[in-house]
C-alpha cells in the first residue's frame, strides 16, 4: 500500500492498523469496509479528514461493533476514498475506542502494527521535507471544477445562496486543510488566491484532499434537495468537459453503484 496517497485499497484484516494509520496521517475522506464471513459480521467506518465520524454494521451501535471487532481473527478490508456520508455521530471517545481495539488486535497477533516513518535524531525522515507542489495548470483545473460545481449548486438554490454555501464549505475546509487559507470565492463562482505567490507553497496532496472534500460536501448539500443519486449525476454533468483532468487529479470519482440504484 502506497503511503503517498490512498485511493481504493483492499486486503486482509492483518493490514487494518496500518491502513487506519495512513487514513489518519493523510487526513483522508472515505469509507472503510470490514467483512468477516466466518462470523457473518460487516462494518462500515466512515472517515472525514482522517477522523472517524460514523459507523454502521450488523452488530449493534458503534461501541458494540468495535467491541465485536476485537474478537475477529480473520477478515477482509477495503477502503474507498471519497465514499463518505453526511452522518456525523461519533466523537473523540469513539476514536479512542477504535485505537484501543486496534492495540488489542495487535497484542493478539491478528493485526500487524502500522509502518511508522523512520526517526533519526528526533527528525522525521520522509517526503514531507520536499513536498510536491501544485502546478499552475492543476490550479486552473481545480478553479474551473469549483466554478462548475458552484453553478450546479446555484441551479438548485440560486446564485446568492450558492455563493454562501461555497463560502461556508471553504471556511470548514480551511480549518482542516491549511492550504485553503487565503482562498476565496468570487461572484462568478471561481476560487481565487488572495496571494498568487502562495501557489508556490501549497502542498499538492493537501490541496487535492481539500478539493475532494469540497466537491463531496457540495454533493451532500444537494442530496436532500434532489436525492442522492440525482445529486451525484448533477456533479457528473457539471464536470463534463474537464472530466479526464479531474479524474487524473483524483478529486472526484463516478459512483457506478449509486447510479445503478433506481434503474
Amino acid at each position: 500500500m502506497s503511503q503517498a496517497r490512498i485511493s481504493s485499497w483492499q486486503g486482509s484484516l492483518n493490514d487494518l492498523a496500518n491502513l487506519v494509520y495512513q487514513i489518519k496521517r493523510l487526513r483522508v475522506f472515505g469509507r472503510l469496509l470490514l467483512r468477516n464471513s466466518e462470523r457473518l459480521s460487516i462494518a462500515q467506518l466512515y472517515f472525514r479528514a482522517g477522523k472517524l465520524v460514523h459507523i454502521v454494521g450488523n452488530r449493534g451501535d458503534a461501541r458494540a461493533i468495535l467491541a465485536e471487532l476485537q474478537e475477529w481473527t480473520q477478515g477482509f478490508i477495503r477502503f474507498d476514498r471519497g465514499v463518505t456520508t453526511g452522518e456525523v455521530t461519533l466523537n473523540d471517545t469513539h476514536e479512542r475506542i477504535l485505537e484501543q481495539a486496534l492495540m488489542n488486535l495487535q497484542r493478539s497477533g491478528v493485526v500487524q502494527p502500522p509502518a511508522l516513518p523512520r526517526v533519526v535524531e528526533g527528525d522525521l525522515v520522509s517526503s514531507s521535507k520536499v513536498k510536491q507542489l501544485l502546478t499552475p495548470a492543476e490550479w486552473r483545473v481545480l478553479a474551473e471544477a469549483a466554478r462548475r460545481v458552484s453553478q450546479a449548486v446555484a441551479y438548485l438554490v440560486g446564485p446568492k445562496k450558492a455563493i454562501r454555501v461555497l463560502q461556508d464549505i471553504l471556511k470548514d475546509c480551511s480549518t482542516t486543510f491549511p492550504a485553503f487559507v487565503g482562498i476565496r470565492i468570487a461572484p462568478t463562482g471561481y476560487l481565487l488566491l488572495e496571494n498568487p505567490a502562495n501557489l508556490d507553497q501549497m502542498p499538492r496532496e493537501d490541496v487535492l484532499d481539500g478539493f475532494t472534500a469540497l466537491i463531496t460536501t457540495c454533493q451532500y448539500f444537494c442530496s436532500p434537495i434532489v436525492g442522492e443519486r440525482e445529486a451525484h449525476q448533477l456533479m457528473i454533468q457539471a464536470l463534463q468537459g474537464i472530466g479526464p483532468s479531474v479524474a487524473n487529479l483524483g478529486i472526484f470519482r463516478v459512483n457506478d453503484r449509486l447510479l445503478a440504484c433506481g434503474k
